[in-house]
């Protein structure tokens, strides 16, 4: 099991990939409910599937999460694709270097066309709270739950029409 400490962000308006970024499309479903304590998660990446299990590490808050993650054959990867029911999601994620860390830029497809997130992961606690993020960062949503992905897939699902966007509900709008 390892530990994965991260910090989340919306993408500030205007913001272009920078030359030299690197990506991958990136399909995953949800197997657990919403607001299940531990999240299970299949996930498609060029020609990997792979199986993730996540939970909170309550003693150190809602950016480090306990992650066991493992690969699983593309049958296994079709049925459990199945039970998540259409809790799923797609997204082109980038990875954009900065000075001491990367920065992986989430641009949604879909109903959620228009969405970007952006995360840094860091080696400890502290190295995340003392991380200054840049300019093209917009608002923090680290350990909002309406930011996550298991709550984006499922407002995925609920929206009928791949040119519909949807805005987590606590940044207001809904369209």
């Amino acid at each position: 099991m390892s530990l994965e400490i991260e910090r989340k962000f919306t993408v500030a308006d205007g913001w272009q990939v920078p030359p030299g970024s690197t990506g991958e499309q990136l399909r995953q479903a949800y197997l657990s409910p919403k607001g299940a304590a531990v999240e299970f998660r299949v996930r498609a990446k060029r020609d990997a599937r792979v199986m993730t299990v996540k939970t909170f590490d309550a003693a150190s808050g809602a950016m480090v999460r306990q992650e066991v993650e493992f690969e699983i054959d593309d049958a296994v990867f079709a049925q459990l694709w199945e039970l998540a029911g259409g809790d799923c999601l797609s997204k082109y994620r980038w990875n954009v270097p900065l000075e001491h860390h990367v920065a992986t830029v989430d641009e949604y497809d879909g109903s959620l066309a228009g969405l970007r997130v952006v995360e840094v992961e860091f080696d400890s606690v502290e190295e995340a709270r003392s991380f200054e993020p840049p300019d093209w960062f917009g608002e923090e949503v680290t350990g909002s739950p309406a930011w996550s992905n298991r709550e984006l897939a499922a407002s995925a699902r609920a929206v009928p029409g791949e040119a519909a966007r949807v805005v987590p509900e606590e940044q207001g709008e809904t369209r």
